[in-house]
């Protein structure tokens, strides 16, 4: 006698085999993963002054001056390197959401130009042919109105130059 092999539906895959935690998919994990890949801190040295300072030339002196200022107060804001990582973090945002933006935000507005003058266009012409069959039946009301006038002065006139010759109207 064979042995009743179940169909694939029905394999159970054993649970033991997959034993990595299962993290939660949401935004919140994800931020978390996508920082803890980005963000490196590294603990700043502290900063010294270039022992050749007086050997520097009068353009050079203010700028080793000044980066050592800097440095000296940067070390003193955050000396495992946050700062710096924070501002190195931004950067990078900045730019791939500030490149994006420079090369679409010019197109989209140049499209929606080129949209708004298409549908005032658009307008135009609806109200155009709308308006053309109301003016030609105003000029058709107005000549047939005209028409009657004369029609109905030509007839007063008849009947008033009949009264003047036969005024019994026989």
């Amino acid at each position: 006698m064979m042995p009743h092999n179940p169909p694939p539906d029905e394999w159970e895959e054993d649970s033991s085999l997959d034993q990595s935690p299962q993290r939660p998919k949401n935004w919140v994990s994800n931020c978390r993963v996508f920082f803890g890949k980005h963000w490196q801190p590294k603990t700043l040295t502290p900063p010294k002054v270039d022992p050749h300072l007086q050997e520097l030339s009068f353009a050079e002196r203010p700028a080793e001056v000044l980066r050592y200022t800097v440095r000296k107060a940067e070390y003193w804001l955050s000396p495992k390197g946050h700062l710096r990582e924070w501002l190195r973090f931004n950067i990078k945002a900045a730019v791939l959401l500030g490149i994006p933006a420079l090369l679409v935000v010019p197109l989209v507005t140049f499209a929606l130009g080129q949209f708004n003058t298409w549908t005032t266009l658009l307008a135009q012409t609806t109200s155009n042919m709308v308006l053309f069959p109301m003016s030609a039946l105003l000029v058709v009301g107005l000549i047939s109105g005209l028409i009657y006038i004369v029609k109905s002065a030509m007839i007063l006139r008849l009947r008033s130059s009949q009264q003047r010759r036969d005024p019994y109207g026989y």
